[in-house]
Parts: structure tokens; sequence; C-alpha cells
């Protein structure tokens, strides 16, 4: 049979029904270079385990899409996968779970009366079959080849060598699937006999293999690129991702190597963008901001179509944007990383994330969770790298007019929509990457400037929020009150009035201050996370090992060491030493609250 996929060619399609017993006796299977990586949540698990493991009869489980990658006389042809690597990659980890915890009872009853473990371990290599194939000169052949390490070595073939590589995002969500069927499958045997644990294992190993796919069978790795793109997998449309994926590697290229060179690359890429980050949006979010740091933005649902018209047909065209790519990924990687550190300088390199003050206020605005700015830092690092029309202290300056701006409308005041403020950051950046000149980077700045200044949330109101700042380690908070004070953004409140006054320099690790109240908290007169002693105006920071030693002593014992420890002695601090105070009261501790306020929006964080 066949079916139109363009008025302009027709695939030809040949499709079989089979049960995942089949598929994994009859075939093996690899995830081809442009496929996403593996994406299941526990949502997505847990209607596996209820549709499919917990089933009564079988359960269709929709149709897998593949063509010929590796053809044989006397074994398994080898089938990439264009559309099901999902399903059976999670059929493949439930049944590593049960391989496991057979062989577990088998470890665990050795010796109980009337129990033969050899069962339990003949079940197990039945399991294992179904993970790899040996063909008729002994090579044993995974069943499933994916790119992870990890997946062979923990799901297919937990005897192999550990290869020691880290697990990236797929990887992570691979062994985030394992540890849900784990916990699923031992509540399953809880509680029973060695023999009832070994037939429940089989009965869930049944309703796994028991499960039909239809196998559609294209004829070629070109249909599979134009198919590929017209499909949606299960529960879940294709990412821009996926599709930005499918898109390079098929027109960067027509050598197979040098497609899997370009995957490679991506990969790599993809690596660097998703790090530590948990989203599953975050490589779409990626490409997004990317493309609004260099050009006018569009909608993210448009944003494909764009990408596809600016690469056309030229390989080099497509090769030139993944370059594009891979350049903001090399600063996207520390956007949004409370844990940012300044890089080392190099020789002839201009280098953003060398500049201790950048580096600052990319911290800044990780700590403000502060994403809506992205396209503007990649606009500012990119042309600090690749040209001299931008000075080092243009990108210090644009960076502090971001991060001032942010912590009054974003960290204090919380001023809802970000839709006006994305815009003006993506059409400073597009002006930024078109400057020709100097001049045409001073005006871009300049513009900038004026437009943040005139955005800023009402004064009084940004007053009031700083004064409601305080920090309550040991008390019982809301959600709310735990982001207004955790310790990360205090300490870079407290910091920062230190930073201006040039008593430290910038590029402080946060991590190895303390914050010191300065009437101990022993004193407070309630577990009100509003009483004085918890207030910014009652705080200070100090090195760490100085904070452990000073205790509840009274300020006129542990005056000195305050002046001697801390990062800012201010003009309210020194008032309460010459009034040789042995706790300040609570109107000194609201004076020097609203001193603080005045201070941070009159100098500190002004724009």
């Amino acid at each position: 049979m066949s079916e139109a996929i363009s008025s302009h060619e027709l695939i030809p399609i040949k499709s079989q029904t089979k049960t995942i017993q089949n598929c994994f006796q009859q075939c093996l299977y690899e995830v081809p270079n442009f496929q996403r990586p593996y994406s299941w949540s526990q949502e997505q698990l847990t209607d596996f385990w209820d549709d499919v493991i917990l089933a009564k009869g079988d359960f269709f489980f929709g149709s897998t899409v593949t063509w010929v990658s590796e053809k044989r006389d006397l074994f398994n042809d080898t089938y990439a996968i264009i559309d099901g690597q999902q399903r059976l990659t999670t059929s493949a980890i439930l049944l590593s779970v049960v391989r496991d915890a057979l062989n577990d009872v088998a470890t665990k009853y050795v010796g109980v009366d009337g129990f033969d473990t050899d069962v339990a371990k003949s079940q197990a290599i039945a399991t294992q079959k179904y993970l790899m194939a040996k063909d008729d000169d002994g090579k044993s052949h995974p069943v499933l080849h994916r790119p992870e390490n990890m997946f062979y070595e923990v799901i297919q073939n937990p005897n192999a060598i550990p290869s020691g590589s880290k697990w990236n995002g797929s990887a992570k969500r691979i062994g985030e699937a394992r540890a849900f069927f784990e916990a699923k499958v031992l509540a399953a045997v809880r509680g029973l006999t060695p023999e009832r644990q070994v037939e429940h294992l089989k009965y869930i190993r049944s309703n796994a293999l028991k499960a039909r796919v239809i196998q559609v069978e294209l004829a070629s790795e070109e249909d599979g690129f134009l198919v590929f793109e017209t499909l949606n997998t299960r529960g879940a449309d294709l990412r821009l991702s996926d599709l930005v994926k499918n898109l390079l590697i098929r027109g960067g290229a027509a050598d197979t190597k040098d497609r899997q060179a370009v995957a490679d690359r991506w990969d790599r890429l993809i690596n660097r963008v998703q790090a530590d980050r948990v989203s599953a949006d975050v490589v779409d979010r990626f490409i997004w901001q990317s493309w609004n740091s260099r050009r006018e933005a569009v909608k993210e649902p448009e944003l494909f179509k764009e990408i596809s018209r600016i690469v056309g047909t030229s390989p080099a065209a497509h090769l030139s944007y993944l370059k594009e790519l891979e350049r903001d990924a090399e600063t996207y990687e520390w956007l949004e990383a409370e844990h940012v550190q300044v890089q080392p300088k190099a020789a002839g390199v201009r280098n953003a994330f060398a500049v201790s003050e950048f580096v600052d206020s990319v911290r800044a605005l990780a700590i403000f969770n502060v994403s809506v700015a992205n396209s503007t830092v990649l606009a500012v690092a990119r042309k600090f790298r690749e040209t001299r029309l931008i000075k080092q202290a243009q990108i210090i300056e644009v960076l502090r007019l971001v991060e001032s701006f942010h912590f009054q409308y974003t960290a204090l005041t919380n001023s809802g929509s970000t839709g006006g403020t994305r815009g003006r950051y993506n059409r400073f950046a597009v002006r930024l990457e078109a400057a020709k000149s100097a001049s045409d980077v001073a005006l871009a700045i300049k513009d900038l400037k004026e437009k943040l200044r005139a955005s800023l949330p009402d004064r009084a109101r940004a007053h009031q929020a700083f004064c409601s700042l305080f920090y309550a380690p040991s008390l019982q908070l809301t959600q709310a009150q735990k982001l207004r004070s955790r310790k990360i953004f205090i300490a870079y409140v407290l910091m920062s009035f230190a930073k201006l006054q040039g008593l430290l320099p910038a590029g402080q690790n946060l991590a190895t201050w303390s914050i010191e109240h300065i009437k101990p908290q022993s004193k407070a007169a309630s577990a009100n996370y509003r009483d004085p002693v918890y207030s910014i105006g009652n705080l200070t920071l100090l090195t760490a090992r100085l904070n452990s030693s000073l205790g509840d002593a009274p300020l006129s014992s542990k005056i000195e060491d305050l002046k001697k420890g801390r990062a800012y002695f201010d003009p309210q601090l020194a008032m309460w030493e010459a009034s040789a105070t042995n706790f300040p009261s609570d109107t000194q501790i609201e004076d020097r609250t609203r001193f603080l306020a005045d201070d941070a929006l009159d100098r500190v964080w002004k724009l």
C-alpha cells in the first residue's frame, strides 16, 4: 500500500501486526541519529503500567514506523525507528526490571525449603533474551540499540564494564523510568512467597510481551526523514528541537558518516544546553531565545517554518545555522545557574564569563529566576566575543541595567507580565547584533537604559517591598515566603551593598558567607516572620567562620568582630555602636530597614 506524504511524492509503505514479543524476537532495532531523546514522563509511565502491565487482555500499543537499515540473510534485520521508539524503549526498560527482580529472587531465597532457585534463574535468562539476542555464531546483539551508553550497561547488559560516561538528559529519564518500574514491581511482589513472586513476575512480563503494535515499514532512510516531520508520537507532538535536529541532519549532509557527524555535534550542543535543567522544554526555549538574540522575534509555533526558510536547500546554510546554535550554547550553558563562577582569562580570547561583574549579574538573574532577558545576555556575550565594537565596561553596564531593573521589577515587586519586557530585550539584541560601529553600540545601550527606566515599578511600592525582606530559617514558612527569604537571595542583597562601597571585589562566592541576625533570633518575641528580629534591618553578612563564633552575644561585646568580618558596616550600624546598644530595639531595626531601602533604590540598584 502507499500513502501520500506531499503532493509531489508517494512513499511506498507496508505494515504488519506484531506483539512486542514478535518485535523483540524477530527484529533488531536502532534509534537513528535524527530521533528525539527518550522523554516519557511519570504520567506516561503510569499509563503504560495501567494500560499494558495491568491489562486483563492484549493491549493495542499503536504503530511503529521503521525502515530496514541493515539486512541479514540468516539473522534478524535491523530496523531504524522513525516513530515508536519511546514505546519500544519503555518495554525494554520494564523487561530489564523483571529480569533483575527474578535474579534477586534466585539470590535472596537460596536454601529456602521447597524453592528451586534454578526456576527463577532460568526465567531471568529467558527475559534477557528479549534484550540481547545471539546469532548462529554466538555473537550478541542489542535488540534495541540506543545512543546512551547507560542503556546498554544498565538495561541490556548489566554485566558490561561501565563506560563511566556522564548521563545526559535522555539517560537520566531512562534511569527515572527504570526507578519507576522498580518501585511498581517490588510493590507488586512484596509479601509473596518465592514461588508466587516468580509467577507474578512472569505475569508482568507476559502482559508486556502481549501488547500489539502495527509495524509500518518504509523503503528508505530518505522516506524516514520526510515521514518524521509529519508524525506525532503517542501523547505528545514533536518538539521544535526534534524537528530542527531532523532538518539539520537531513539538510546538512548526504553522506551517512557526515550525517552522523552532524548528529554528534547536535548531541554535544544539547548536553550543554540541558546541563542540570529538568524542564523538557529547555532545548526548545534555547532555540527560540537564540533566534531572538539575532533576528526579529517570531512566535514559537512559527519558528520552525522560519528556520526552514533561512536554511533553504543549502547544506552550507544548514551547517551555518548549527554553528550559530553551538556558539550560543556556550553562553546558554551558564544562564539561569545560581552556581555560575568566573572563568579564567585566556590570552587573546574575549570571554564575558571571565569578567567578574558580568558573571555576578548573570548569577543575580538566576537567583531572581529571570530568563526573559536571555536574548540580551546571549547577544552581549556574543558581540563581546566576536567583535571589538563593545567594551568590557559596556557589557558590565548592560548586565547591571538588566540586573537592577529585575531586582526592582521581579525580585521585589513581582510586577507580572513579561511580554513587553521580552520584546524590549529582543529589539535591543537585534540592534546590538546589527551594530556596525562603537557609536551604534552606545546608542543601543542608551536606548535600553531609557526603556528600562521608564518601566520601573512605582518607587513607593519597591521601597515597601524591600522593607518586607526577612530571613527566618528556623520558622515554618509558606513556599511563597521561602522564595522571598532564601539564603542566597538575602546574601546577594547584603553583598550588593558591600560591592558598591568597593569593600569587596566582584565575583564573590555567596556560599562562603553567612547571614548574621545582629539581635539574636532567640530574642524574637514570636514565631511570626514579621517580627523585626528577622527583618533585613537586623541582618548583616559575615564570613562563615565568624558567624559561628558570635552566637547570641550582645552587640556591645561583638561589635569589633562585626566590624572586622562583615561585608559592609553601614552608618546605621555605626550609630548602634555609638549608642552602646546591647540589643537593638524594634525602632532601631525599623530605622535601619528604611535606610537600607532608600540606599537600595537611590544607589545600589539605581538605573
